[in-house]
């Protein structure tokens, strides 16, 4: 969903700090580190992130020619989940209980033996179905320094920057008045920008007539 079809809901972040040199090259080096990776039935994860195309969530074939255009790095989250229905575990795994008992003759089996079966259960169910595949689309102007990702999402958000701080080693800030000022297009000076971290908020809106709205709704 995003930058270049569905919804264009999105949020907004900021890069302060200006790209190293030869950026191009690196970035393509750390972006094909952090590409994304298939979940596999043996694995212990059920939910993996990395980046892919922002055209086809199935293409990890990442160069600039796919992401670069012109000022933008243009990229998608992909967010894999393998679930396991709770409900529908419990029935295979009693199946799978009864029937070790049944073989063995016993009419128990132990606390360690039932954890076992489970996990075996869980493994052979998940090799019978596919993990849902969801992606989120990432546009970075690096000229501008502002980046957008195209939910709302909070959990997908906050995944979302823990993946591009450690892929570009930049941190990100929130949209907003305090970001929006530290960027370098507005012309602050540096001593400008030091005087807004003492800053204080100041309501638009006096306390009086905020419980009066509040009240009223």
């Amino acid at each position: 969903m995003g930058a270049f079809s569905g919804n264009l809901t999105y949020k907004q972040y900021y890069v302060k700090d200006e790209l190293p040199e030869g950026w191009s090259e690196a970035y393509e080096q750390a972006i094909q580190r952090h590409v994304f990776r298939p979940l596999t039935p043996e694995g212990e994860l059920e939910r993996t992130i990395g980046w892919c195309s922002p055209h086809f969530p199935l293409d990890l074939e990442l160069n600039s020619g796919i992401y670069l255009y012109n000022e933008y790095i243009t990229l998608a989250m992909r967010v894999d989940t393998w679930t396991v229905p709770a409900s529908t575990l419990k029935i295979y795994t009693e199946a799978e209980t009864r029937r070790v008992m049944k073989d063995q003759n016993r009419n128990t089996v132990s606390r360690y033996e039932r954890v076992e079966i489970k996990e075996r259960v869980k493994m052979e169910l998940r090799r019978k179905t596919l993990p849902a595949i969801k992606t989120v689309d990432m546009a970075w102007n690096w000229q501008t320094g502002r980046v957008r990702f195209f939910s709302s999402s909070q959990r997908l958000n906050l995944e979302f920057i823990d993946l591009f701080e450690e892929t570009f080693t930049r941190p990100l800030m929130p949209d907003g008045a305090y970001g929006a000022c530290n960027m370098p297009d507005l012309g602050l000076t540096e001593e400008e920008s030091k005087r807004l971290e003492y800053l204080d908020p100041v309501p638009f809106v006096d306390a009086a007539t905020a419980a009066q709205i509040l009240g009223d709704a």
